[in-house]
């Protein structure tokens, strides 16, 4: 093996890794919250709900990885469609664990429903990696905004946090692999912002970062209505 074939695989293992990590964490968190008891039954049962469906999201991601040149989506533009909003409130749902941890508030604004030509599960791929950097690189006990709009022929997905941003030099690198923002010291390899141009992209939308209004970043991803 050539020294850029290891390269190649190394890059390609991080990104799995990467990939696998978020939905292993929170399946981890929700059975953690429910071995420690005190749940009424419905909340319990949400919970159960909750892990059950990352887990089979998680079977189908690495089934993907089988086929596909990137984790969970592919190579072509997507022919299929979601209720975006649907999948908003799953990626809430499954990140509320390490919210909860960091002490974090996620506020929406979401429209009831509106569909997007992309697959679902690599919405919620690309929505996993904005929220939980938002959730991560914002202030402690601070606050998350998260909503949804139409955008000319494009359906936008913002995110912002409170954290200190990217400076505005920064701001066209960051999707690169193995690029990081300005918390570099931080755990983290710069892979999910690539993973998530890479989403948008292969449905035929964009990404962009500019600053929010919270003070922090502002992360709109967009992906063709549907």
């Amino acid at each position: 093996m050539t020294v850029v074939d290891r390269l190649v695989w190394r890059s390609l293992l991080a990104t799995i890794g990467h990939e696998l990590r978020t939905p292993l964490s929170s399946i981890r968190g929700y059975v953690e919250t429910l071995l420690e008891g005190g749940l009424d039954s419905a909340t319990e049962r949400r919970f159960l709900e909750t892990v059950r469906r990352e887990a089979l999201r998680l079977g189908r991601l690495v089934d993907g990885m089988l086929d596909f040149s990137a984790p969970g989506v592919s190579t072509e533009k997507s022919c299929h469609a979601c209720n975006v909003v649907e999948q908003i409130r799953a990626t809430i749902e499954m990140l509320s664990p390490m919210a909860t941890a960091r002490r974090v508030t996620i506020q929406t604004q979401l429209p009831d429903a509106v569909l997007a030509r992309v697959d679902g599960d690599a919405c919620v791929h690309a929505l996993a990696n904005l929220v939980e950097n938002a959730v991560k690189y914002g202030s402690e006990r601070g606050t998350v905004a998260v909503s949804c709009l139409r955008e000319e022929r494009f359906i936008a997905i913002v995110v912002e946090d409170d954290g200190s941003g990217i400076a505005p030099e920064s701001q066209d690198l960051i999707f690169a692999m193995g690029v990081r923002g300005s918390l570099a010291e931080r755990p983290g390899r710069g892979i999910g912002l690539a993973v998530v141009k890479a989403i948008a992209e292969r449905a035929g939308g964009d990404v962009r970062v500019e600053a929010s209004r919270l003070g922090g970043a502002r992360f709109v991803l967009r992906f063709p209505e549907g």
